[in-house]
């Protein structure tokens, strides 16, 4: 988290790599996954952004991280242009997390980028 904070993304991504390789199921597995997603958003590689949202969504189901997940990737494909692939994603932030800041995020989205 050192590096993640320090915006060291290449190094902070490895360590979030090794942590889901060694504790794949521990409860901290689905914030690693999200963290490398990220890593890559704030790095500016947006579809290696996608992607790892992509594996959180698929790999940890049920988890708050679903729906931050599904927001981010949002925020990634709108900055991509593909508008909408971003409105289904901030969709469907607000249908895995309809109480959670990141459904409210998505949902001021798509009011007032996506159209």
């Amino acid at each position: 988290m050192t590096d993640y904070y320090g915006g060291d993304y290449s190094i902070a991504i490895d360590g979030f790599k090794a942590y889901i390789t060694s504790f794949p199921r521990a409860e901290k597995a689905g914030e690693a996954q999200f963290n490398i997603g990220t890593c890559y958003l704030n790095d500016g590689k947006y579809q290696q952004a996608i992607d790892a949202y992509d594996t959180t969504i698929r790999t940890y189901p049920g988890t708050a991280w679903v729906a931050a997940s599904y927001y981010k990737k949002g925020v990634a494909l709108q900055t991509l242009g593909r508008k909408a692939e971003a409105k289904d994603a901030f969709e469907a932030a607000i249908k895995s997390g309809p109480d959670s800041d990141d459904a409210r995020l998505a949902s001021q989205r798509l009011k007032e980028e996506v159209k």
